[in-house]
């Protein structure tokens, strides 16, 4: 095996360890070349750039190299990562969407409110009269619209008692 490639591996050892945090910048190529006994730069650089491919570090020129992740992109399951992505945003649309619903109960047999149906049902056919009446000078679509609305409202409130 070419010797970067051992190199590679103990270096990835040390990231996947924690001994490297993210963030971290690993030691210099000369400092690695003392420690491993690495005689070739091209051999430090080529380890690197493996570890750069699967997404363990990032080099910046002039600046070193850092640690940008701590598992190999090699070894993730692409299927089951995509898996749980889809189920934690199946989640969130469900969570948003039933964010956006606005629902309201009302008690029409409430004994605290014993006027409670005939003041909306009353409000609500009046409402719908005044809009049917307005509709003949402004914004007749609009007007129609929201009275049909009001009726249906009064009708849905009629049919459940």
């Amino acid at each position: 095996m070419a010797q970067y490639y051992d190199l590679a591996d103990r270096l990835r050892e040390r990231i996947q360890s924690g001994e490297f945090a993210l963030g971290d910048k690993l030691p210099s190529i000369s400092e690695i070349q003392r420690e491993y006994s690495v005689h070739s730069l091209n051999t430090v650089r080529a380890a690197q750039q493996k570890l750069a491919e699967e997404g363990l570090i990032e080099t910046r020129q002039g600046a070193g190299a850092f640690v940008v992740g701590t598992e190999s992109l090699k070894t993730v399951d692409i299927l089951g990562e995509l898996t749980t992505l889809r189920d934690r945003m199946t989640t969130v649309l469900a969570a948003m969407d039933s964010q956006r619903r606005h629902s309201i109960t009302i008690n029409l047999d409430d004994p605290a409110e014993d006027h409670l149906y005939f003041v909306l049902t009353d409000a609500l056919s009046e409402w719908a009269s005044q809009q049917r009446h307005e509709a003949e000078h402004d914004q007749p679509e609009s007007r129609i619209a929201w009275a049909e609305t009001a009726e249906r409202l009064l009708a849905r409130i009629e049919n459940a008692l």
